[in-house]
């Protein structure tokens, strides 16, 4: 009697020539028992909804069996192939890394970076088997991955799932800091130049993990990595992942600037919170991920609210921000927010649900509101009423963790609604905040008459073009987005006299005289300290 010999899948990547930006990959599956393999390559990754069709990056895709024969090869997609064959099969192809940002692949004659949900591979039928990892980069002999180490340059994830939430680094001059909060060590690898204090950096990422372990209980993680590309051109990014998070910055000398230290700290901390609320707190439409096609869910008030919310509150939860600090960067969000109109069309639920539409694009105007800072405004909202009946958005956050997230258990919006319904003790108020802000279409902030700074309702950028026309403005009916302002006069009437250039056409427009004036700047001030406010900052 013969024992049955275990499926294993394994890669191996190398890089012959750099300069090309190509990863060679070769991709063995033994002991295939069906008569056809097939292969799907991810359209999109974690934390961007968003098709990215990474198969526009592969060439030279082909296949072998155990005696390096040829094998046909058969596209069923635009990501999906076939190979009729069981047994061992090896197939190679070549993926173009020539993309830098937090999510993608970059290859050049200093590192080899990739995310594998970019490029590797999904064996349908045999997602849920270990897949290794093996580097034959033995001109970059710095490397890391954010999985389990074999030794010898190879790693191993437990499934698909993992592999594909994972991010691997390979490089010449790697630099490398760490510490631990409790049994948790955090890794901080550094591609690029360093133009700040080791020692504080460390302190603060030291603060703002303490506190978040200690409100959520636990870290979800035995290890975590923060890789950083500090770039010499200007770059800002962050991709979070189970076991790690992927952070572009730069320019890197910029880090010196303690202004753009807080924009660094705040990436880190809002991709950190990523560890609980969306690598394991999920909605159920999202777990496990299909990267094979878009799916669609309304959950982008807690995936990306939620934490764009938390992210700078526990910088000064943990006292890495005062509390000047953190109202300068919260006005920014606020005055984001007071300067759209897409909450008129489209609520957060709506524009969550068509992030794969237009969800990283400016898109028309006033369509859509962004999942990030208004679903931050809305948090912040929804966290003064749990402070005002005795809880807090960090305890609900703590209950999904306990209920949804450690088990690894989907969840429904109407299941965080209710754990909010039941903290704050007052059902009626959070079910009314619901259908009118996050269901609904009304206006989180009305503002007043006198509050209002700009005359007519239009705003322009550096070189006089019109970026943005007030839907409730008189201009909204005479000039276009594009439109460049050549000469402009107030006479007695107080109309508004102005040359224009549009698309290369010159003509002119009177705009009638408003009685209101529009696009609010808002300062936020700490005027006295509250027994709330306390236990909000703390």
């Amino acid at each position: 009697m013969s024992l049955k010999q275990k499926t294993m899948i394994k890669y191996t990547i190398s890089c012959p020539n750099p300069a090309s930006q190509f990863l060679s990959f070769q991709l063995q599956v033994e002991n295939f028992e069906h008569s056809e393999l097939e292969i799907q390559l991810p359209a999109w990754r974690a934390g961007r909804y968003q098709l990215a069709n990474y198969a526009q990056n592969i060439r030279f895709l082909k296949a072998w069996d155990k005696n390096q024969n040829p094998l046909p090869i058969r596209k069923i997609t635009k990501d999906r192939w076939a190979i009729a064959e069981s047994g061992e099969i090896t197939i190679t192809y070549e993926y173009w890394a020539g993309k830098m940002d937090a999510g993608t692949a970059w290859v050049d004659d200093q590192q080899v970076y990739f995310n594998p949900v970019n490029c590797c591979f999904e064996v349908i039928g045999l997602s849920h088997l270990p897949a290794e990892v093996k580097l034959d980069l033995p001109d970059f002999p710095e490397q890391l991955a954010t999985l389990k180490p074999l030794g010898n340059g190879a790693w191993i994830a437990d499934d698909f799932q993992l592999l594909a939430d994972s991010t691997v680094l390979a490089s010449k001059n790697l630099i490398h800091w760490n510490y631990q909060v409790g049994e948790t060590v955090f890794q901080i690898w550094i591609q690029g130049e360093v133009h700040f204090e080791m020692d504080l950096f460390i302190r603060r990422f030291k603060d703002f993990s303490q506190k978040l372990i200690h409100d959520f209980g636990e870290f979800p993680e035995p290890e975590y990595h923060f890789i950083f590309q500090l770039l010499p051109y200007p770059h800002y990014h962050g991709v979070e992942h189970r076991r790690g998070t992927v952070i572009t910055f730069g320019p890197a000398e910029n880090l010196a600037d303690p202004a753009q230290m807080e924009e660094l700290l705040g990436v880190s901390c809002h991709e950190l919170y990523h560890a609980w609320n969306v690598c394991r707190i999920r909605p159920k439409e999202l777990l496990p991920y299909d990267f094979s096609k878009e799916t669609y869910t309304t959950a982008g008030l807690i995936l990306e609210g939620v934490t764009t919310y938390m992210g700078d509150l526990y910088l000064l939860k943990s006292g890495v921000y005062d509390l000047p600090t953190y109202l300068r960067h919260f006005e920014k969000v606020i005055n984001r927010e007071a300067n759209s109109f897409g909450w008129k069309n489209l609520s957060i639920l709506d524009s969550s649900f068509d992030l794969w539409l237009d969800g990283y694009q400016a898109g028309i105007p006033d369509r859509k509101v962004s999942i990030y800072t208004h679903g931050a405004l809305l948090n912040f909202c929804l966290d003064v009423i749990l402070l005002e009946n005795g809880s807090s958005l960090s305890k609900v956050m703590r209950l999904m963790w306990e209920k949804f997230g450690k088990p690894m258990v989907g969840y429904t919006l109407e299941d965080f609604k209710s754990i909010i319904e039941q903290a704050s003790q007052s059902p009626d108020l959070i079910q009314n905040f619901f259908d009118r802000f996050v269901a609904g279409n009304e206006d989180v902030f009305p503002i007043s008459e006198d509050q209002l700074l700009h005359q007519f309702g239009i705003r322009t950028d550096g070189s006089h073009q019109i970026i943005q026309i007030h839907p409730e403005s008189q201009a909204y009916q005479f000039l276009m987005l594009g439109d460049q302002i050549l000469e402009f006069d107030l006479p007695e009437d107080r109309s508004l006299h102005l040359k224009l250039l549009r698309k290369g056409r010159k003509l002119e427009q009177i705009i009638p005289a408003e009685a209101r004036t529009f696009f609010p700047a808002f300062k936020l001030k700490n005027e006295s300290e509250t027994i709330l406010q306390k236990t909000w900052k703390t």
